[in-house]
């Protein structure tokens, strides 16, 4: 099993955006009305174009900086980097984009540079209550939510990165309604390669995943598609998540899965916790229990609604101790870990969705540790 390579800086991406703006003395915001960008459309393309893959390998007065029609300039772009608290709890000081003049005062991202299945926080400031502000990134649309501890006019969401994107240069949209124009800034961000281990394959000794099995997998998908639509207003969880129980690591996020031969294999978007029919398992963050039910092939599932478009998934469970409805907190018992549904043993399979992507669950926990197969983990709760 290799280990998760090391990071590059977070810094590093939003200096170079501040460094390009300043030069260049301008925000290029579009004005396109409220058609969907599509980036293969010249008709349709962000207005201002820079070629990210390129941005390192020419000179600065070499960029692209052609502009389609229906481009609006604001001039001068009073730009500056700073390092601040993004929130009033945030112990950390971290990289932002101000902005002096125009409506968004300012954008903050947690991190600018994530590996496959990584996920980073985009925090935005305005003067005034944004109308209709959305973030277009990797093909998704996000939803912004007010941060009620800061006021109206500030913004937060998370955003995530697939396990399948190809590593490379990409763009972050904001996107919002200005006395009925739609207006974007677009700045970049970088994916970068995941560790993820290609040999150490999982594989069920019988050939269970039939064809009436793939159509029963089809059919309950169903269900956990209803409970991804259960999103609150308002963002339910704080703080960094705890393992929802104790036990070794069995199944690694990103391992390849291959159930039988003449089946397709894929590659693992959760993590599974091996442990003792009965263990008990504990709510990771505070949301809303938007499922809770007993499933032939997932086994016996819960599903919570952490707010922000962030569901937390459990399967295989003994025990279901929670209903539909229920309001939780962190570190509250939910269930007990079980061996029900399809699964080689005892096992909880815990999943954390964003905007119903999978995302690697390390990143939630505190210290975002790297783990391994084997490893023993316990709540902290």
């Amino acid at each position: 099993m290799r280990k998760h390579r090391d990071r590059t800086n977070a810094y590093t991406g939003i200096a170079h955006v501040v460094l390009l703006l300043i030069l260049t003395s301008a925000i290029v915001v579009s004005a396109t009305g409220t058609k969907d960008v599509d980036e293969d459309d010249p008709v349709t393309a962000p207005a201002a174009t820079i070629d990210l893959n390129k941005r390192l390998e020419r000179p600065i007065d070499s960029l692209n900086k052609a502009k389609a029609n229906h481009t609006n300039i604001l001039e001068p772009a009073d730009l500056r980097i700073e390092y601040k608290r993004i929130s009033p709890d945030d112990p950390h000081l971290r990289p932002t984009i101000s902005l002096i003049s125009g409506l968004i005062q300012q954008i903050a991202l947690d991190k600018d540079t994530c590996e496959q299945g990584e996920v980073t926080d985009l925090h935005v400031t305005a003067v005034l209550p944004l109308t209709n502000p959305r973030i277009s990134f990797l093909r998704r649309s996000y939803n912004l939510y007010t941060i009620d501890s800061i006021g109206s006019q500030a913004y937060r969401t998370t955003l995530a990165i697939p396990l399948t994107t190809d590593p490379g240069h990409y763009e972050i949209v904001l996107s919002f309604d200005d006395e009925g124009e739609k207006k974007e800034i677009a700045f970049p961000f970088e994916v970068v390669a995941g560790a993820f281990s290609e040999e150490d394959t999982a594989e069920l000794d019988v050939p269970v995943l039939t064809p009436e099995t793939q159509e029963m997998l089809r059919y309950e998908h169903r269900y956990f598609a209803k409970a991804y639509q259960t999103n609150p207003k308002t963002i339910l969880y704080s703080g960094e998540f705890i393992w929802p129980c104790a036990g070794s690591i069995t199944g690694m996020y990103g391992t390849p899965r291959k159930y039988n031969d003449e089946m397709d294999g894929w590659s693992h978007k959760a993590v599974d916790i091996a442990n003792k029919i009965g263990t008990k398992v504990y709510a990771p963050n505070d949301g809303i229990i938007s499922m809770s039910k007993n499933l032939d092939v997932h086994g016996k599932s819960i599903v919570i609604a952490h707010g922000g478009d962030v569901h937390s998934v459990f399967l295989h469970l003994d025990d279901l101790l929670v209903e539909k409805g229920d309001r939780v907190k962190k570190g509250q018992l939910i269930g007990k870990l079980g061996k029900t549904g399809l699964c080689t043993g005892p096992n909880l399979h815990w999943q954390v969705m964003v905007n119903r992507v999978p995302t690697n669950p390390r990143f939630w926990v505190q210290g975002k540790p790297d783990i391994d197969k084997g490893q023993w983990v316990t709540p902290d709760r």
